[in-house]
Order: structure tokens, then sequence, then C-alpha cells
């Protein structure tokens, strides 16, 4: 078989993470002003989660990193998640095998020239053919074709401007030293309930494999794609080239009928309230209209099938096609079998019965990817958030996060959220949680301006009418060049949400050393558990 049936991270990344911890344990000296290194065995796993936010994530992420990266700080990171935009930043900066080793500038100029060019280039009868044919190409390769795939040739054209012919794969030169943070890509896979409303599961991709931690099953990242049956490559394809992955972790345009229809209106129609949709949760800001504010669970009606229908969709082979699961899969955390209405109520219907997987980006479910490095195996002491969302409630994500970790028993700090309602925003927020020493310490910097108004670089005040227009940036306005619909930015636009993202970091460098000490204390002082405990009651049988 193929297929690694497995709860554990796979041999690679455990080889990755030796190499690794020696150059967190080096970076953690300098930053922490330690007389010795840590032992490299003893060092927190620290990990950033990136979230969506079309070209507003890819350009702050690369703001931020620098940011980080002036401090010191990229070398003591082993893993980056990222959602939908934040894929774009991502998968352009690994195609360095050494990135993070040389100043981000060169790499940030790149960005800034690409995402500045005029929008309707993307659409160019010369880039028009140019799909066409790419998309004829990977039909005859024996892929299914669809609208994502045209999606992903269009933002390959936005971030890199030409073919970019590179794999997942081929990512593994990037992480074969240890010279980089781990990337983790995630998509969720989209499962109808009994009511028809879409159920979510999320699928993460590294350069080294693809999969499902709900499942305990990943296939090589060069398999992914291939047609599978019992674990068994019986049709191997080519491996996908990144720019059709960027489709699939970005696919906005996977939105269902009540979701577009409230993203282009910012309202949610009075008729779905007469045909007895009831709307569970609606985060849409009136204010900016955009896709990265929205999610409803409407129940069962008799439209609700359509409305909750996405009729655009990537479909791939599904490599865990024709397993079947242990009986007692119902008392995994992983599963959801209280609710029955839910797909894993029904055996029958649980993904290894499905001939295809149908993925989408990972913001339908929640803005940020935490899940992948709160699994037991690869816990993360310390998550820093970058969250480039476009919401009034900039700790909504975290909201979200701790409701899936509550749900499926994953350590999280708890947090009572209503205290913060009348607060003012801040540039930096810490939650931890010192009753379960298994909750991470969550760094969240969400994208807000609030101090960089008055201050040019920390400590050092804007004056003179020029300086201080330079420091009233828009983030959060319907107006804003920001805008979740605007994927392209004036060339001075970028520059400022760069400075804004790289200055939020560095303003609050004694915060984010304050929380990596407590991490380090606390690996010192406790016993942390080095992952496992989980049940194998729930894994795939042949």
């Amino acid at each position: 078989m193929t297929v690694r049936l497995d709860f554990d991270i796979p041999a690679e990344e455990k080889v990755f993470l030796v190499k690794r911890r020696k150059a967190v344990s080096r970076a953690l000296q300098t930053f922490l002003n330690l007389e010795t290194p840590p032992d490299p065995t003893q060092v927190p796993t620290v990990a950033l989660v990136c979230s969506g936010g079309s070209s507003r994530a890819m350009t702050g992420m690369h703001g931020s990193l620098k940011g980080l990266q002036s401090l010191g700080l990229l070398d003591a990171i082993s893993y980056i998640t990222s959602v939908s935009g934040s894929t774009w930043a991502t998968a352009s900066l690994y195609s360095d095998p050494f990135w993070s080793k040389e100043g981000l500038d060169k790499a940030i100029a790149s960005v800034q020239k690409e995402l500045s060019k005029s929008a309707t280039s993307l659409f160019s009868p010369t880039q028009l053919l140019y799909y066409q044919s790419e998309l004829r190409n990977r039909e005859k390769e024996g892929h299914s074709v669809s609208f994502i795939d045209t999606w992903g040739l269009i933002i390959e054209h936005l971030i890199f401007g030409k073919k970019h012919t590179g794999t997942l794969s081929d990512q593994r030169k990037a992480v074969s030293e240890g010279q980089n943070p781990l990337p983790i890509y995630t998509a969720v896979n989209m499962k109808k309930d009994a009511s028809g409303c879409l159920v979510p599961e999320w699928c993460e991709f590294t350069p080294f494999e693809v999969g499902f931690s709900k499942y305990g099953a990943f296939v090589p990242a060069e398999n992914f794609g291939s047609e599978y049956y019992l674990g068994h490559v019986v049709k191997k394809l080519p491996e996908t080239r990144i720019p059709f992955l960027l489709g699939i972790w970005s696919s906005v345009f996977s939105a269902n009928l009540m979701q577009l229809w409230s993203a282009f209106t910012g309202v949610i129609p009075s008729w779905a309230f007469r045909l007895g949709d009831k709307v569970d949760k609606i985060e849409t800001d009136n204010k900016s209209l955009t896709l990265d504010t929205l999610r409803v669970s409407p129940e069962a009606s008799v439209l609700s099938s359509i409305l909750n229908d996405c009729p655009i969709i990537s479909s791939v082979f599904n490599f865990l096609r024709g397993f079947s699961l242990h009986n007692l899969y119902g008392e995994s955390p992983g599963f959801n079998t209280c609710n029955e209405t839910h797909p894993d109520a029904f055996p029958n219907k649980l993904t290894p019965a499905d001939a295809t997987l149908s993925l989408v980006d990972s913001g339908f479910a929640i803005n940020t990817a935490f899940s992948p490095v709160l699994r037991p195996h690869r816990r993360a002491d310390v998550i820093m958030c970058l969250d480039y969302s476009w919401v009034e409630d900039h700790l909504k994500t975290l909201k979200d996060t701790q409701q899936y970790c509550s749900d499926h028993k994953l350590p999280f700090p708890k947090t009572d959220f209503n205290k913060y309602k009348s607060e003012p925003n801040r540039e930096v927020y810490v939650f931890e949680d010192e009753t379960n020493p298994d909750a991470p310490i969550v760094i969240h910097i969400p994208l807000v301006n609030i101090s960089f108004k008055e201050y040019k670089a920390p400590g050092v005040k804007r004056s003179g009418k020029k300086e201080l227009q330079e420091g009233a940036i828009d983030v959060s306005s319907r107006s804003s060049p920001y805008n979740t619909k605007n994927i392209t930015f004036k060339s001075e636009d970028f520059q400022r949400l760069v400075d804004l993202t790289f200055y939020n970091i560095v303003n609050n460098q004694e915060i984010i050393r304050n929380a990596l000490k407590k991490a380090l204390n606390k690996k010192g002082l406790v016993n942390m558990p080095s992952g496992g405990g989980e049940s194998t009651y729930y894994c795939i049988l042949t």
C-alpha cells in the first residue's frame, strides 16, 4: 500500500524536526539573551498560523515575515500553516529552498511588481489561450478539470507572472536540512449532512504527504490526485503543479448560492427566512462585503439543499476509497456522532465511501489553520497567529478555533472573549491556560492600524504632514484598497501594507519575547507529553 495508515507524523517530518530544533535552539539563545543554547530536544515547538484574505494576506504575510526575520525569530519557527491567500505567499517563498536564510527584500520586490500589474492582464487574449491549453493538457493527463483549475492558473499569473512548474514534493528541498519551517497548506473536504448542509473535514498538504488526521490516512505528495483503491494506486497520474493546488487552497468560487448572494449584497435575503431557513452563524460585515466574513448554516428546508450546493468545486480522486472503519470509530474525538444529522453518524457516508474528494478553501471552515499544529504528535507549544481576516471582530478566528477544539477535545486556551468586547483593539493578544499544561500559548496579531498612525518605527514619532499621511493606512473600511475583492494593488499601497505588518511585529517584540520565555520555562518545569495517547480503535482497516 502507498497509503500510510497512522495518526503519527511521517518519518521524514521527524528527521526534519531533529535538524530544525538545532536552528530553533540557536535562535532562542540569541532572541532571549540566554547564556547557553537550550537543549535542542527540549526547545518549544513554535508554529506560525496565517489566515486567508486574498492578496491582502499575501502582502501582509511578507511584511510580518520580514519583521520576524529582523528580530531573528524566523529560525525559531518550526511550522507555517496557511489558508487561502496566505498559501500564495508560502508557495511563492518556498520556490526558493533558502528563502528564510536570505533577506526578504528581493522576494517582496518581486511580489510587489506582480501584484501591482493591471488586473486586466489576467484575462488578456494570450493568457486566455494559455489557460485553455493548460486545462486541455491537464485533462489529457487524466485529471478532472473545473473552473477551480482556471482560477489556479489566474493566481499563477498574478503571483508568478509566468508558468510555474514546481510541485509540492519539490518543496522538500526547502526543508531537507531544516533550513526553513515546514510549510503546511490546508483545504477542507466538504461533506453534506442529513439536512443538506455542508460539513468540513480538514485536509493538510506538506512537501512529504497529503492526508486527513481525522482518518489517520496519508499519501505521498507526488501521488495526490492519482486514483486509489484499498490503499493501492490503480492509476498513477502526473503530480499536480502548484498553481492547480493554489486553485483548490483558495477556491473562493466554491461558495454556495447563499454565501454568494450575501457576499455581494451584504444581507441575507428575506426569502431565505420565509422558506424556514435558520441562519445559525452569520458574520457578514456590511462595510466590506467580502466572502471571508461569512459562514451560514441553514437548517433543513425545501430549498436548503439548493442553497447549500456549491456549483463550482474541485473534484479529486479519493485515496481513502474502499477502506472501512472499525465499528468503534465513533468514540474518537475526531468524529461527531452525537449529532444525528452529521455525516459521521452514518458509517456508509464517511469519506472512504466516496469516489472523489470535494476540496475547497479552508476559509469556509475557519480562516486560520490551527488544527494541523494541535495534533497530539505535532502539538505546538507556542502558536503565533497572523490574522489578515477582513472582519470587525479581530478575535473571530480564535473563537471559532476554541469551539472547534472543544468539539474535538483538543487542547486550547480557555478564554472568555466577552471581556474583550468593550476594550479597544490591540496590536497583539496573548492567551494561555495555566490550568492546562497541554494548551499552547497563543500570540494573536490581527490586521490593525493603531500606533503605526503616530509612529513610523517603534519609539519614533511621525512628524510633518507627509509622514502622518503615510501612517494613515485604511485596513477596515469598504473603500480600503485592501478589500478582499481587490486582488491587485497600487505599488505604493502594497508597500504601505508591508510597512504596517512589519511594524506590528517589531513594535511588540517584548510581548513575543515574554511569551517565548514562558514557553521555555514551561518545557523545563513541566513534563510535557510528546504526543500519542490516542486510541487506535478508529484506524482504517482493509
